[in-house]
């Protein structure tokens, strides 16, 4: 890594990346309070698109390109002054910076392959609150090695909700669970297992009403699916009050409801890295549209 560009990114830190938007002090605390409570190093990221930055500068107007003192495009002064204002903040963390010259969203694929978390923010994009997730942030949600937190522009950013994971009986849902047991011990907050189901058919007809036999035999079936992946993990965290819940609806109209009292969503997502990745399912490109808190998509490797 060229000297001017930082520092190289330590092993295991969450890196968050910063670029000069209204959203940085949200996605900044939750990733410095992340960093905090797991003990990682803190690494804030700003990389330069040099391609972007020139095609900004206007030919007609004559705007002077930007250069700092040694010479480089773009906004100098950021990553100093945030750097500052997180040593400030964590006084007790190690925390780096680095502004390396590439796409924001390789330089976030490429910081995944040591780090713990990539967090990255998402602005609100319609009237209707959807989150319009920029090119930075779904790169780094569908290709990156580590966990993910997409962090939506206005959601607290250290919420004190509980952790709501969602499991399908996969072995993506059960890395997500994992790790989903693992914050919530840490935060010594709840956690809620959901599953769900929307259409079924018992006895040649459609199961529509709760509390029948039909009903019951239909979660009895759902729940199954979900204990062999979480009793372990009750038992490896012992501390962590943990829920199943057994819900119909689409998983992500369910989860989207849950991510106005959650704290974090944890969902699991296929992929292996770089552009090699698999890209993000429906379900999980749903619920990072419309969620209300943070969200954690964790990677594991696809079969």
């Amino acid at each position: 890594m060229d000297e001017r560009e930082g520092d190289a990114i330590p092993e295991g830190a969450v890196v968050v990346g910063i670029g000069n938007s209204d959203r940085d002090a949200e996605t900044l605390t939750w990733a410095g309070n992340s960093a905090q409570r797991s003990g990682s190093p803190l690494h804030i990221l700003h990389a330069h698109d040099l391609s972007a930055e020139l095609a900004a500068i206007d030919p007609v107007a004559g705007n002077p390109i930007s250069l700092g003192p040694d010479g480089d495009l773009g906004n100098e002064g950021l990553l100093q002054e945030t750097l500052t204002a997180a040593r400030e903040r964590w006084p007790e963390l190690s925390v780096t910076g680095s502004e390396p010259f590439v796409r924001p969203e390789q330089a976030l694929i490429d910081a995944s392959v040591g780090a713990r978390l990539i967090v990255v923010g998402a602005a609100r994009a319609t009237a209707l609150q959807r989150l319009g997730l920029g090119r930075p942030s779904l790169a780094a949600a569908m290709h990156a090695e580590c966990p993910v937190v997409i962090v939506p522009q206005g959601s607290r950013a250290d919420a004190d909700g509980g952790i709501v994971v969602a499991i399908d009986g996969s072995s993506h849902s059960a890395a997500a669970a994992e790790r989903a047991f693992w914050i919530a011990d840490l935060r010594k907050a709840p956690l809620i297992a959901i599953t769900t189901w929307n259409v079924e058919v018992v006895d040649g007809m459609v199961v529509t009403t709760p509390g029948t036999d039909a009903w019951n035999a239909t979660e009895a079936k759902y729940r199954a699916v979900v204990d062999p992946i979480v009793e372990p993990l009750r038992e490896a965290h012992p501390d962590v009050e943990a829920t199943v819940e057994v819900l119909r609806g689409s998983p992500a109209k369910v989860l989207a409801e849950r991510s106005t009292d959650a704290g974090l969503i944890v969902m699991g997502t296929r992929g292996r890295g770089g552009f090699r990745g698999m890209l993000l399912g429906s379900v999980s490109q749903q619920v990072l549209e419309t969620a209300s808190c943070p969200v954690m998509l964790v990677h594991s490797p696809s079969a």
